[in-house]
């Protein structure tokens, strides 16, 4: 038997980057927190709210 993989859509890769994308700005807030960083809490935030944006098209998209 053949298989065939399926390609997933563009909205489906998108969305799998924004899971990344929130998976290590949570792990990247956690560690800031636990070092009392102010700046890397803030850039960890932002890369939460990148994953988080991302994630929100993704799902308008498909």
């Amino acid at each position: 038997m053949i298989m065939v993989q399926r390609q997933p859509s563009p909205a489906q890769r998108t969305a799998g980057t924004a899971r990344l994308l929130l998976l290590a700005g949570l792990a990247f807030a956690l560690e800031a927190l636990w070092r009392d960083s102010v700046g890397r809490v803030l850039v960890s935030g932002a890369v939460l709210f990148a994953g988080a944006s991302l994630l929100v098209f993704a799902k308008r998209t498909s």
